[in-house]
């Protein structure tokens, strides 16, 4: 029998539709005596004008329930919640229509494509005659030849050298002196919250040389095995970690140490260019694409040198004048050179509508990504509206509430009040945004009365956007919490509304940390696509992220969905710091706030270039911070630089500010019931409740160094960690907020050398925005509009996939049309 799903089995729950069912890859033979009854399942295929009926009340598709009538439209996969159009499979010719079952077919051939196999047999080994060689190994549904480079797991192979220590921090204090820094004893953790130590290594990359075949004696299976060449990374040398600082991400070296590693360790296939051989520069051939490296010397683990490539090298002929120091008995590698077949297909931008735009974080992603042209955007606030027109002079942007304007289009207006032309149904191919949610964030049920909240709320606006316009694809971005919200009920009711208009949808939580952002950013993520469409897949991370940031599964009514992301372990390329992020720009003073200034120095590294940009008069926009107290910016003063600093490691003093006045030492009056006593007597509390009695306003205190309010509160708020801390060169930021506070709720926000908070350009670079990327109003205005922002370098990696799929039916449309 052929399984069936319905529809309260899956994600959607108590949500779905009752008549519903969906079709999985599920079957089994099964007894006859526990077959129950007949039902009958009708397929609903979309209407042919389904893209122009948006807006218009749709009838039911079956009319009278009898309990044995069904209806589905859509394949569901129960680990991802991916809801698809029906897989189409083709029966094979020599299989009879009563032995074939298209979900195992597919199955069959997922298992084939996951597991390794060989063709395009060599020759045998003449020495070892359990030894064959092979031209083409296939896993995951690529092929690898002899020649080509690879992604290999971390521990597939290690390196001949170690590579040099970090440079050491500076360390924390020790034999603390309580009279003098009296809440240090609060520190009772070592981790560093931003801190990279516990980050995973990027994956390995290597030239394969061999491809064979293996019996070994204890199996009766052949492993296949692969020999590689071990390309190094800067900070695999000996140099150390250090030699990141100013390397691009995509150099490489080549070395003539070799290494035998396993199939199953490969992990996907990358590009390795001699720079000598690329017909453009080093910047155009690594933005064309994803996964291009190249190398401009090869690396000598023994004499720890730096060389000039061998001929064996290089990837095309012989050339250069190869040293040939440490010669290898692997013969030079002959890549056939395969002309290119000619493609006249050519991508056509989709129109887009960005709602809830902000200052255009998500367009400028999907703009890199060559996905879509910003069209038309919403967006209510003023100074954020105005910096989206800034950086897209094209696009026609709307300050009107979204409701009225949607009105509008419903009742036949092409323009709204102040004469901008309206887009029409039919026009907008790609609809964006990210609805405020604050509306129903905080219900403590999900009753009839929260429901009607929620019909009222932005999200349900955005989906009657989504309704009336009917665009190809569909994102919703959002906090990560939106999937938890209300036990998950509020996605349940987004994801059945759209499948109710016809849509394939699923959700994921993706981080922006593994897409190439010096922050940790976790954020919900609704894809959408039209029948007929492709539905995307999340992107594969680009970049090794602090494992603590990367908790991205959703438990919904006890049941755990995994994203369809198979890099968990590891990623292309090494995570981005705060030094690869701010170390270039100009050094800043406290309230600092000149608009425009310029670099005082060339950037130190591939990823500074790139986030410059390749402006003809560099210009630094926006390199300016929030002025904070004389008192404030005491206190930032003695926050010492080693990482992990925070309130608690200032010293207990009377200093003078900046405004002539002195502050206060913070008296200590009380016991402390939950901290006892210092080792020397001393009293921690500072208000009357570390007893558990009613507080004494008369307790409190001002103008002190050590702020009065922490310590007073600090037992019952983790310590308060965290407050005024600093950001550390070597880690990440935490999620950039809208206003940073050294006492807000995500209070690191001191800069990791400088006595002062962040500036408005190092929070855009922490988000990945380009420096060429223009903000609008006061420093608060700009503070928010980058804090709400959605990372450009996630929404790039987002379009990139709705670009694949967006591609596939273009492709598919133009084939058609050449055939008549």
């Amino acid at each position: 029998a052929k399984w069936y799903c319905r529809g309260v089995d899956t994600v959607l729950g108590e949500m779905a539709d009752p008549l519903e069912v969906f079709a999985v890859d599920e079957c089994e033979d099964t007894a006859l005596e526990y077959v129950m009854g007949k039902s009958k399942i009708m397929y609903k295929a979309p209407p042919e004008n389904w893209s122009m009926l948006g807006g218009e009340e749709v009838e039911n598709f079956i009319t009278d329930d009898d309990g044995n009538t069904f209806y589905y439209q859509k394949w569901y996969d129960p680990d991802c919640a991916r809801f698809e159009d029906i897989p189409v499979t083709q029966r094979p010719d020599d299989m009879p229509s009563h032995r074939y079952c298209d979900s195992c077919q597919r199955m069959e051939q997922i298992r084939k494509n996951e597991t390794p196999h060989v063709s395009e047999k060599l020759e045998e080994d003449k020495q070892n005659p359990k030894v064959v060689y092979y031209s083409v190994l296939s896993k995951g549904g690529l092929d690898y030849r002899v020649g080509d480079s690879c992604y290999l797991l971390p521990g597939s192979f290690y390196f001949n050298v170690k590579p040099a220590p970090p440079p050491s921090k500076v360390s924390r204090k020790e034999n603390v002196d309580e009279e003098v820094y009296p809440e240090y004893y609060r520190k009772t953790s070592e981790y560093v919250k931003g801190s990279n130590i516990e980050c995973p290594e990027p994956f390995r990359i290597g030239r394969i040389i061999k491809i064979f075949t293996k019996k070994s004696p204890n199996k009766l299976v052949e492993e296949i095995k692969l020999k590689v060449v071990k390309f190094y990374r800067p900070e695999n040398t000996h140099k150390g970690v250090t030699a990141s600082y100013t390397s691009d991400l995509n150099l490489l070296y080549w070395s003539d140490e070799e290494a035998e590693i396993a199939a199953y360790d490969i992990q996907g296939k990358c590009t390795v260019m001699f720079e000598e051989e690329l017909n453009e520069s080093v910047q155009e051939y690594t933005r064309k694409g994803r996964d291009r490296f190249y190398f401009l010397e090869a690396y000598c683990s023994k004499s720890k040198e730096f060389e000039e490539p061998p001929s064996r090298a290089r990837t095309i002929k012989g050339k250069g004048k190869g040293k040939g120091k440490g010669k290898s008995s692997t013969p030079v590698i002959e890549v056939k050179q395969v002309a290119a077949v000619k493609d006249n297909f050519q991508y056509r931008k989709l129109r887009s509508l960005d709602v809830f735009a902000g200052c255009g974080g998500l367009s400028e992603g999907f703009h890199q990504s060559g996905v879509a042209e910003s069209t038309w955007a919403i967006e209510k606030e003023e100074p954020a509206a105005q910096a989206f027109r800034l950086n897209n002079p094209g696009c026609t942007v709307f300050t009107d509430d979204c409701n009225t304007l949607l009105r509008l289009v419903m009742d036949g207006e092409t323009t709204n009040s102040v004469g901008q032309k309206l887009p029409q149904k039919g026009q907008v191919e790609l609809l964006c945004g990210g609805p405020p949610c604050q509306g129903f964030s905080g219900m403590n049920r999900f009753n009839s009365r929260e429901y009607s909240k929620f019909k009222n709320s932005l999200v349900v606006s955005y989906l009657s956007y989504c309704d009336y316009y009917r665009p190809k694809f569909f994102l919703l971005e959002n906090v990560r919490n939106f999937v938890s919200f209300k036990k998950s009920m509020v996605l349940k009711l987004t994801m059945r509304s759209l499948l109710s208009m016809g849509y394939q949808c699923t959700f994921g939580v993706v981080q922006a940390g593994l897409y190439g952002v010096a922050q940790t950013r976790r954020r919900a993520i609704i894809l959408a696509a039209a029948p007929g469409e492709k539905l995307p897949f999340y992107p594969e991370p680009a970049h090794v992220f602090s494992p603590r940031a990367c908790p991205l599964s959703v438990t919904i009514d006890e049941k755990k969905y995994e994203s369809n992301m198979a890099r968990v372990w590891s990623a292309p390329y090494r995570t981005i710091t705060v030094r690869d992020a701010l170390s270039d720009l100009p050094e800043i003073r406290n309230g600092y706030n000149k608009l425009e200034m310029s670099y005082d120095r060339e950037a130190q590294n591939g990823y500074q270039k790139a986030i410059r940009g390749s402006q003809h008069q560099p210009i630094l926009r926006d390199h300016i911070c929030k002025e904070m107290s004389a008192l404030v910016e005491g206190r930032m003063r003695h926050i010492p630089l080693a990482p992990g600093s925070d309130w608690r490691d200032l010293p207990n003093i009377a200093v003078r500010l900046s405004d002539g006045n002195t502050c206060k030492k913070l008296r200590y009056l009380h016991p402390d019931k939950k901290n006892g006593k210092g080792p020397n007597g001393q009293l921690r509390g500072v208000c009357a409740c570390a007893m558990n009695k009613p507080c004494d306003p008369t307790d409190r205190q001002f103008n002190t160094l050590i702020p009065w309010c922490l310590p007073h509160t600090g037992n019952r708020h983790n310590n308060w960690a965290g407050l005024y801390g600093r950001v550390e060169w070597d880690g990440y930021f935490s999620t950039t907020v809208t206003n940073p506070e050294p006492m807000g709720k995500q209070g690191r926000v001191l800069h990791p050398e400088q006595h002062r908070v962040v500036s408005v350009r190092e929070c855009a670079r922490s988000q990945g925005f380009p420096d060429t990327y223009r903000f609008y109003g006061t420093i608060l205005d700009k503070h928010r509009q980058v804090g709400n922002a959605v990372p450009p370098p996630l929404a790039k990696h987002l379009g990139l996939e709705i670009k694949k799929c967006a591609e596939v039916s273009q492709r598919h449309q133009q084939t058609l049309e050449d055939k008549k």
